[in-house]
């Protein structure tokens, strides 16, 4: 008991430091506002506003992928850098990292809903089930989070982040992604929010497993 509060301690601390210290650089939030403003209206006069619905859905979540790639690329900037040795004394590895997947959960959702709307408002929405859609957002958003913050933390410990987090994760984000464009065709149907079932806790399962597979192998990470 007293080594679960000492982490959720941690956690808490941990996770208001990023968002302390990313409200002041929060240049890298606008860079992330501005890429997903300009791609959406980039779409709207590609296809003078005129686009049907899957190639609607399609165009979302390959503008929501590398905007979450993209958000995740500096995840460890500080942490497994120059203030490695400093976290090393006043952090557990694995408060760190689920601190650092809780932070890129909120930020993607955050992003992912924002860019819902930008693209709403240049491309029309034929999402018909608009709950059952929010919902994928989020738990998908929360899903590739925590994908992308594992891989983070690994092409962290190499010379080459940008290219060897791409490398990696691309084969793991594309059945995550398949299975989010087919969740959101499935909500272009009116009340059928039990056909999504399935899908969701698809998603529910791999956000699990992968926040488990990074509290066991962070820690490893941590000491090389």
């Amino acid at each position: 008991m007293y080594y679960i509060c000492n982490m959720n301690k941690d956690v808490i601390e941990l996770v208001l430091k990023d968002v302390r210290l990313n409200w002041r650089e929060r240049y890298a939030i606008y860079s992330l506002m501005l890429y997903v403003l300009c791609t959406s209206y980039i779409a709207y006069l590609s296809f003078e506003g005129i686009i049907n619905d899957r190639s609607w859905i399609a165009l979302f979540w390959i503008i929501v992928l590398f905007a979450a790639m993209n958000s995740s690329l500096q995840s460890f900037k500080r942490e497994l850098n120059y203030q490695a040795l400093f976290f090393y004394t006043i952090a557990r590895p694995r408060a760190i990292i689920i601190a650092k997947i809780i932070y890129n959960s909120g930020l993607l959702i955050f992003l992912n809903l924002t860019s819902y709307l930008i693209f709403s408002i240049f491309l029309g929405n034929p999402i018909s089930n608009k709950i059952s859609f929010v919902l994928c957002i989020i738990i998908g958003s929360s899903a590739i989070a925590s994908l992308l913050t594992l891989i983070a933390a690994i092409a962290s410990k190499t010379n080459n982040n940008g290219g060897i987090m791409a490398i990696l994760s691309m084969p793991l984000l594309f059945p995550l992604l398949i299975n989010l464009i087919k969740t959101s065709e499935i909500c272009l149907i009116e009340n059928e929010f039990y056909l999504v079932d399935n899908h969701i806790l698809f998603l529910i399962l791999l956000n699990i497993a992968t926040v488990l597979l990074s509290y066991l192998l962070f820690p490893y990470l941590w000491r090389d």
